[in-house]
């Protein structure tokens, strides 16, 4: 009983452990600075369901979420961009490196930038 008991409790936790930046964009349905936030962590889009349950139920905001990650994608993770990114200290982004045509050239010049930025 008292193994179910700290379970459920984890449980409930962990319910509020939610990235309050998603949160933040969701409850001012802004779905365009979701689409930046999630190009930005190298987060694969959202899908419909994960958008519905974040409060994007119209197909208008699913859209506008889709469009503008695709359009972000195109600009952060332009190859020039990276050294930038890999200076800053940013994470590998999977979204860059493993989604996009040239995602080789970024990784490169990723890895050039966070070594620059270990001297």
């Amino acid at each position: 009983m008292r193994n179910i008991l700290i379970a459920l409790f984890m449980i409930i936790g962990l319910a509020g452990c939610a990235n309050p930046y998603v949160n933040k964009y969701a409850k001012a349905d802004n779905w365009v600075g979701l689409a930046y936030y999630d190009v930005e962590l190298g987060r694969k889009a959202r899908t419909s369901e994960n958008l519905d349950e974040l409060g994007a139920t119209t197909q208008q905001a699913q859209e506008d979420y889709l469009a503008a990650y695709k359009e972000h994608v195109s600009v952060y993770c332009d190859p020039k961009n990276a050294v930038r990114a890999g200076i800053l200290g940013k994470p590998y982004n999977a979204v860059c490196i493993d989604e996009t045509a040239r995602g080789w050239e970024y990784k490169q010049n990723w890895l050039q930038g966070l070594e620059a930025n270990s001297f």
